[in-house]
């Protein structure tokens, strides 16, 4: 092949990825059967069919313990979700990153009880969230 013909391959392979994440970003809508249980000592989150959202949610939840277990049944198969829990003094008792199949239980680091914050970071995420906090 000539070195024309190559260029130009490769011109139309480009373009074609480029075409592909092309979709348009959208907010979290009510398309994303989007759910919230926010009670003392229990909270879970959960967003359906998201394709390509971005979004950042954040949710005040009241807890008497110093520790959460964290239930975490995602899975994003394009893009990316932050999960940041901040106790009631504002520090970061968890932070994870999830951008495939993800499943855990797992407890947050020792904090101060009280109103502590769930964050969601949504960054160009296809797939579904389901996270569950509550005392252990």
């Amino acid at each position: 092949m000539t070195l024309r013909t190559w260029l130009l391959l490769a011109a139309g392979l480009a373009g074609g990825f480029v075409a592909a994440c092309a979709d348009p970003i959208v907010p979290l809508g009510p398309g994303n059967q989007r759910t919230v249980t926010n009670q003392p000592g229990l909270f879970r989150f959960q967003a359906k069919d998201l394709n390509n959202v971005i979004d950042d949610t954040s949710f005040t939840w009241v807890t008497a313990d110093s520790q959460a277990r964290i239930l975490h049944h995602s899975l994003i198969t394009h893009g990316e979700m932050d999960l940041h829990v901040l106790d009631a003094n504002g520090v970061e008792v968890y932070s994870h990153e999830v951008s495939v199949v993800y499943e855990t239980d797992t407890l947050t680091n020792k904090g101060a009880p009280g109103s502590w914050t769930v964050r969601f970071e949504i960054k160009a995420a296809t797939g579904n969230i389901d996270v569950t906090l509550e005392t252990p």
